[in-house]
C-alpha cells in the first residue's frame, strides 16, 4: 500500500483515478493522508463553490512511501 496527501489551502474532494476518496483536510483542517495501490495514478482536487485548482490534475507515480512519509501532490486555488 501506498500512502499521499494533496496539500491546497481550500478543502475538496481527492480524486484518484476517477473515485472520490473523500476529503484532502479534516474538519480541525489537517491532511489527511490517503491510500493506493503502487503505480501511476491520475490525482485532482475537487473544490466546492466551481473554484478550480491548479494544476487541474496531476498524473504521477506513486511509490516508496509509508504513512509517516506520504508523497506530497500540491494543488493551489486559482
Amino acid at each position: 500500500m501506498e500512502f499521499f496527501v494533496c496539500p491546497c489551502p481550500a478543502t475538496g474532494n481527492v480524486i484518484l483515478d476517477g473515485n472520490d476518496q473523500g476529503t484532502n483536510k479534516d474538519s480541525a483542517g489537517n491532511l489527511q493522508t490517503k491510500q493506493c495501490n503502487e503505480g501511476l495514478h491520475t490525482i485532482s482536487l475537487r473544490l466546492p463553490d466551481g473554484k478550480k485548482c491548479s494544476p487541474p490534475q496531476v498524473k504521477i507515480e506513486v511509490k516508496d512511501t509509508d504513512p509517516i512519509s506520504p508523497m506530497v501532490v500540491a494543488f493551489q486555488c486559482v
